[in-house]
């Protein structure tokens, strides 16, 4: 509540900026790799280091400004505005934590992957419905009902199966992929009854 001038701030500013300039190489590769590996935990890691250099960097900017134009005020200000950053990505981060805890859906982009290999069948004369996803952990999980034609045989029908399921695995690395056939031909096969079908 009441700001005192600053005094000898040199040493201070110079091991925040050499701290946050580890802080920022680390967390950097932190980041990439729980991007890679599809882990929150790496992820979070390192957005804390990260967090930590926005704060380095409101120390040294503040601290500095203050030193050179004696306006007090600046320095918590500018500590609000840090203290924001940190609100936000602690929020974020404890969204995609929930989304991960509750086996949330695919992500808008990576469920219109999948979208995009089931469409490719559909000018073969394949449908599908049903369609699931979950995310859990690094995995993904998607599940599909496979229209196909009655008279196919099963070996036939395997091998498309198996060519849909390959492709979705192509484009979502990490997913599992249940497929469950049905014939085109039979109305109940065209229904969503609930989970249990």
């Amino acid at each position: 509540l009441y700001p005192q001038p600053l005094a000898a701030v040199g040493v201070g500013l110079a091991i925040s900026a050499v701290a946050a300039v580890i802080n920022l190489v680390v967390g950097r590769i932190l980041l990439l790799a729980g991007r890679q590996h599809r882990s929150i935990t790496l992820e979070a890691d390192a957005h804390h280091l990260l967090t930590d250099v926005w704060t380095s960097a409101g120390v040294i900017v503040g601290v500095g400004a203050v030193s050179l134009t004696g306006w007090l005020w600046l320095d918590p200000t500018l500590a609000l505005l840090v203290a924001a950053n940190i609100v936000w990505t602690g929020w974020r981060l404890l969204q995609r934590s929930i989304n991960g805890l509750m086996d949330g859906s695919l992500p808008p982009e990576q469920h219109a992957r999948v979208l995009a290999v089931l469409d490719r069948y559909r000018s073969q004369g394949i449908d599908y419905h049903a369609l699931r996803s979950r995310e859990a952990g690094a995995r993904s999980f998607i599940s599909v009902h496979i229209l196909l034609p009655g008279t196919w045989t099963l070996a036939r029908a395997h091998d498309l199966v198996e060519m849909i399921e390959r492709e979705i695995r192509d484009t979502l690395p990490r997913a599992t992929v249940f497929t469950h056939l049905e014939p085109r031909e039979d109305p109940t096969s065209h229904q969503d009854l609930g989970l249990d079908r």
